[in-house]
């Protein structure tokens, strides 16, 4: 066997229990294009209008919304370019909690939306938040337990995850460094 397989059977069979079972799912579940591309559009709304006055936030979602995008582009390509199929497709004894439409692995979507903006968030916290301590500290939990539960439930191999960080920290770098908000 390989590194990567490997690592996919030590994380997906190896900490297997009951509560995993439960919570990598649902915690997945808010990782994904479709989770952050509503929480956005709503928070664009928000901002833009100034409701609850949340005006002064507009750049960030901006931002945000703009390595999104970027991202998604990216990873999509990627994953029409490589074709990789999921762990559970090809791997026996594969602890599946979930699947997709989507057949093919590399590079993991939803730790690329995630890394994407939470980074965005990190590099920006103490520009815009009181309690940016806080929020990094969240930034760094949160994009580390998203990948992980990509990887628990079956659906992606670990260098499927660390390429999709990749991709989405860059973006956000990108989006940081060059968009004027």
């Amino acid at each position: 066997m390989n590194l990567n397989v490997d690592l996919f059977y030590l994380i997906n069979n190896g900490l297997s229990n009951p509560h995993f079972d439960f919570i990598m799912p649902h915690l997945s579940d808010v990782g994904g294009l479709t989770f952050y591309a509503v929480v956005l559009a709503v928070l664009l709304l928000l901002c833009r209008k100034d409701i609850f006055g949340w005006g002064k936030y507009f750049g960030l979602v901006k931002l945000c919304a703009a390595s999104l995008i970027l991202t998604v582009a990216i990873t999509a390509g990627a994953k029409l370019f490589f074709s990789q199929p999921r762990p559970y497709l090809i791997l026996e004894h594969a602890h599946v909690l979930t699947s997709s439409v989507d057949p093919n692995s590399f590079p993991s979507g939803h730790t690329a939306t995630t890394l994407s903006t939470m980074t965005v968030l990190f590099i920006n916290a103490k520009r815009y938040f009181t309690h940016h301590n806080l929020i990094k500290a969240f930034c760094v939990v949160y994009s580390i337990l998203i990948p992980f539960s990509r990887i628990y439930i079956g659906m992606h191999y670990p260098l499927d995850v660390a390429i999709g960080g990749v991709i989405g920290m860059a973006c956000a770098i990108l989006a940081c460094k060059y968009l004027k908000v």
